[in-house]
């Protein structure tokens, strides 16, 4: 049976209720089987089997493997908030940003992670409906990193074609997933170090 996420919360939140917990339960068995079988070979009732819940049951939660897809989705969405909200209050943002690169790097290197990641992509190409919901969710993320760096960035930091930094930002880290399945032996120090060279070049170009 799939272990939920540890919940991140202050001290003082109230803890998850039982669907919810339900809820990331079957999130971790679906990612386990995606990553293991890809979308179209993992099943419902691989998902219920990796669980120890009935296939039934899961539909108590989610109708198809698009909205359990959605769920996925939903989730990193939430982790980058955490991290944007980390952000937001730093006194010096571009510093805040090139202190996080390392544990980004990490992340994105992270093969199985990225192995799930293209998954749900391939299956954007494939699908109108799970298209949508990654676009959705791309376009608010650009618009939290937007905003972001409009009022984080030091007074004098020329902002213009702010839109395309963002772009070539998002693409750099995207392309490390797409490294970390091609190039097993890539350095993660090396990575590191240029793309904390890079990234501060484009925050104060």
């Amino acid at each position: 049976m799939t272990m939920a996420r540890p919940h991140r919360g202050n001290a003082l939140q109230a803890e998850p209720s039982l669907p919810e917990v339900r809820r990331q339960q079957i999130l971790d068995a679906a990612e386990q089987c995606f990553r293991e079988r890809g979308f179209h070979g993992a099943s419902m009732a691989d998902i219920a089997r990796t669980f120890g819940m009935s296939a039934g049951h899961i539909y108590n939660y989610f109708d198809s493997k698009e909205a359990i897809i959605a769920g996925i989705v939903e989730r990193d969405l939430a982790d980058f908030y955490r991290r944007a909200g980390e952000l937001r209050g730093a006194a010096d943002l571009p510093r805040a940003i090139l202190e996080r690169v390392d544990a980004s790097v990490a992340d994105k290197l992270n093969r199985s992670k990225s192995a799930l990641q293209l998954e749900v992509l391939a299956e954007a190409g494939r699908n109108p409906r799970v298209a949508e919901m990654v676009q959705s969710v791309d376009a608010r993320v650009r618009t939290v990193l937007r905003r972001l760096l409009q009022d984080g960035l030091p007074a004098g930091t020329a902002t213009r074609d702010l839109d395309g930094r963002i772009d070539v930002l998002m693409a750099l880290f995207d392309g490390l997933m797409i490294r970390a399945l091609r190039h097993p032996g890539i350095s993660r120090q090396q990575v590191t170090r240029v793309l904390r060279s890079t990234i501060r070049q484009l925050l104060q170009s």
